[in-house]
């Protein structure tokens, strides 16, 4: 899975990174693999899985997809 984060989320990823490609076996939640990379859910405004907008609470996701998460924006 290719997996990109926007916004302050890349505080969150390895190395700080916006991007990673993570091995799924098989389907599994994308909270999940948030869990697993140290995303708060509360923290991801907008999920997308292959260009559409979903749910990050409820999607599943797969070996083949791209997935962008994205935090909302913030200005001072």
């Amino acid at each position: 899975m290719k997996f990109y984060a926007g916004g302050h989320l890349t505080f969150y990823m390895p190395g700080r990174r916006h991007s990673l490609e993570i091995a799924l076996p098989q389907p599994a939640p994308l909270r999940e693999v948030l869990t697993q990379l140290g995303i708060p859910l509360p923290e991801v405004a907008l999920t997308a899985v292959n260009g559409e907008l979903v749910e990050a609470e409820t999607v599943m996701v797969r070996d083949e997809d791209v997935v962008k998460v994205f935090s909302a924006v913030n200005g001072g």
